[in-house]
């Protein structure tokens, strides 16, 4: 096809890869005789996504409308072509990445990814709906994946070094033992070969594969097999599980100075130089929104009865009452008639602001829309990110906008909406005079905190000088409290949650019965001491000697073994014989 000579005028482009990085655009502008057409193709990489809508559906709504025209024609050809060619070799490129070296042997960008699909895979299995965006972040996937790729690989040298070998009948056996090539428990030859031609593995491959994973198992089983329990240890886990604890204590609630401070102007001021981000006002922005409501629509809607009456035939358990008898047709049938009169009326105000939102998004019209079509344009409040906002899933939308653009249609269960951002006011560092009567809340209380503290410590202080702690609590007019005998965790009868004076009850006794510290706990400091511990009966250890070991011993495996490789790894890379290429962050 021969292009008139002015047919590009603009021609740039990028493409984008893998999860969390950002697409940039490339601009493809078009003229023709009467009208210049530009489209955002986006076709590369960088690191975060920061495109607007309007970019993102220009093309697609520009190719839709001209969609016969032998230009479009043109352009989907050029972008079929560079996605071809860029993507085609940006994945080869990629495939070949280096991710780490173990004794010269490489680590590729395939075994990470391939590693890091299983992992996610397996979180999606044990997660399933409750899998969210948080819960993604929190695992750190990628740190995941490329730690057990380098470690894997680390094991297996090491396996290798030592002269590990695996048989041909261990193989065999892992084989056999597989549930996935069974049937009625047996191993299946023609499953095993099935499984591995729908995986487009050859059983060579496979098997081999398989020996690595037998070398890596048997040195890590010999180096969990060199830990040893006494039974010693045997006995102080029992005691750990078994053994209660009563404790006395002192609370000093972080508001028992409040009465006592009265911050100056100065004081206040200077505090909210220093804490300035805690009082921070939030960006806000000024909405606007058109509504189109089922219900508006359904006004004009006429339901035939045999619709309703067919309803009802089909859905009979919605009218049953709590005796379990079905109300009559005629009871319910301006209920029905009302439902489906909405749910039509809904139908047409979904197409109504579809069609409003493809208009107001091309001509940017949005007020002028509103007025030809005699709709009401309703505003809101200032919204901030704090806020709960008035439409469902506007919060996707507005906060990265500018002022002018409108969201796509947005619905609940009555009506659907069309947003726009009429308005941002930057945040900002506020004036004392704004928000005085919040700093001097923030400053009392943390002066409150920070002497509550004091005291706190001033007391373990003089405990372990040797002065009473009932002496203390009547000098400072301090009730004196004790838990009770329990078994301890992370929860203490009286006090609460607190994962540090959970530990530090382990090791109290009557010879050391002070910790070093007070501890902070929901809004008090809490000053404890050993009070007693409930004898156990030693011979109930026996009749649990046997789980107890084995407990110990995976417990005791599972930080050595940790502990060897991290000490290996730390080796080699000293000496050279580990390279670590890969950022996980930048994966």
């Amino acid at each position: 096809m021969l292009y008139p000579p002015h047919f590009f005028t603009r021609v740039s482009y990028t493409a984008f890869i893998f999860p969390n990085q950002r697409i940039s655009k490339k601009i493809l502008q078009f003229r023709g005789d009467y009208t210049t057409y530009t489209f955002h193709v986006f076709i590369g990489v960088n690191n975060r996504f920061d495109t607007t809508r309007k970019e993102y559906y220009s093309m697609l709504r520009l190719m839709r409308k001209h969609a016969r025209s032998w230009f479009v024609q043109a352009l989907l050809g050029i972008i079929i072509i560079v996605f071809i060619f860029y993507f085609g070799s940006l994945r080869s490129g990629r495939q070949a990445e280096t991710m780490a070296i173990v004794n010269d042997r490489a680590i590729g960008y395939h075994d990470f990814r391939n590693e890091y699909t299983r992992l996610l895979e397996f979180y999606r299995e044990q997660y399933k709906e409750n899998l969210t965006d948080e819960i993604l972040s929190s695992l750190n996937l990628k740190q995941q994946a490329l730690d057990r790729i380098i470690n894997q690989a680390v094991i297996l040298a090491k396996a290798e070094e030592y002269d590990l070998n695996v048989s041909e009948q261990e193989i065999r056996a892992s084989l056999y033992s597989y549930p996935l090539f069974q049937r009625d428990g047996v191993f299946d030859p023609d499953l095993y070969h099935r499984m591995l031609r729908y995986s487009k593995m050859s059983p060579e491959d496979f098997e081999l594969t398989q020996k690595k994973v037998l070398k890596i198992e048997k040195l890590e089983r010999l180096i969990r097999e060199g830990v040893k329990v006494s039974d010693q240890e045997i006995y102080d886990i029992y005691r750990i599980q078994n053994e209660k604890i009563n404790i006395n204590f002192i609370k000093i609630p972080e508001t028992l100075f409040t009465g006592t401070i009265n911050p100056t102007d100065d004081e206040l001021k200077q505090y909210l130089r220093e804490h300035e981000e805690i009082f921070r006002m939030p960006e806000t922005i000024q909405i606007a929104a058109l509504a189109f409501s089922g219900k508006d629509y359904a006004g004009t809607l006429a339901v035939p009865e045999e619709s309703i009456e067919d309803y009802y035939n089909r859905y009979k358990s919605e009218f049953m009452t709590s005796t379990g008898e079905i109300m009559p047709f005629a009871d319910v049938r301006d209920d029905i008639h009302d439902k489906l009169s909405l749910s039509k009326g809904l139908d047409m105000a979904a197409a109504a602001a579809r069609s409003a939102n493809d208009i107001i998004y091309q001509e940017e019209n949005f007020e002028e829309y509103a007025r030809e079509n005699k709709l009401e344009i309703k505003t809101f409040p200032p919204v901030s990110r704090r806020d709960i906002l008035p439409i469902k899933d506007m919060e996707k939308y507005i906060f990265d906008m500018k002022e002018g653009e409108t969201t796509p249609v947005l619905s609940d269960e009555n009506a659907f909406y069309i947003v726009k951002v009429q308005k941002i006011e930057p945040s900002y560092i506020p004036t004392i005079e704004e928000v005085e009567n919040e700093v001097r809340n923030k400053y009392v209380q943390a002066k409150s905190r920070d002497l509550a503290r004091q005291k706190s410590e001033e007391i373990v202080s003089r405990l372990k000088k040797g002065e009473h702690f009932k002496d203390i609590a009547t000098k400072e007019h301090l009730q004196l409290n004790q838990t009770g005998p329990f078994l301890p965790s992370s929860t203490i009868p009286l006090i609460g949650t607190s994962a540090e004076l959970a530990r530090e009850l382990f090791v109290l006794s009557q010879k050391e019965p002070y910790p070093e510290k007070p501890f902070y706990i929901n809004g008090n400091y809490f000053i404890v001491a050993f009070k007693e511990r409930e004898e156990i009966n030693v011979k109930d250890v026996d009749t649990e000697m046997d789980q107890l070991k084995n407990y110990l011993l995976q417990i005791k495996g599972e930080d050595y073994f940790r502990r060897w490789l991290e000490a290996t790894k730390a080796a080699m890379i000293n000496e050279g014989t580990l390279k670590i290429m890969a950022d996980a962050d930048k994966l």
